[in-house]
């Protein structure tokens, strides 16, 4: 017998965002409601997350389109990214434990 567990959570269901340093593990947790921006670097070791070069090589996502558009880039694109070994961070999603 096969079970199988999957939980499906809306935009709105997000809590926190959670940014992991790949080099130290430290974890940096921002409200959903208060994030405003990605963190350029690691707030413990430094580790530099992101520069400017980032954007000239083409590691982030522009568009003048709907914002769906850009968040479905913004996943692929990390994803490339993180399948490469490219991002010095982990980007992790906090939810509410849904009632069993």
């Amino acid at each position: 017998m096969t079970f199988e567990h999957k939980m499906i959570v809306g935009l709105d269901d997000i809590k926190a965002i959670t940014f992991e340093c790949k080099a130290c593990e430290t974890r940096t947790t921002i409200p959903a409601n208060k994030l405003t921006e990605a963190p350029h670097a690691c707030s413990s070791c430094n580790a530099v997350w992101w520069s400017a070069q980032d954007i000239r090589m083409g590691a982030f996502v522009t568009t003048s389109g709907p914002a769906i558009a850009a968040l479905i880039q913004a996943i692929v694109t990390l994803r490339v990214l993180m399948s490469e070994n490219k991002n010095n961070f982990k980007v992790l999603f906090e939810f509410e434990q849904p009632d069993a």
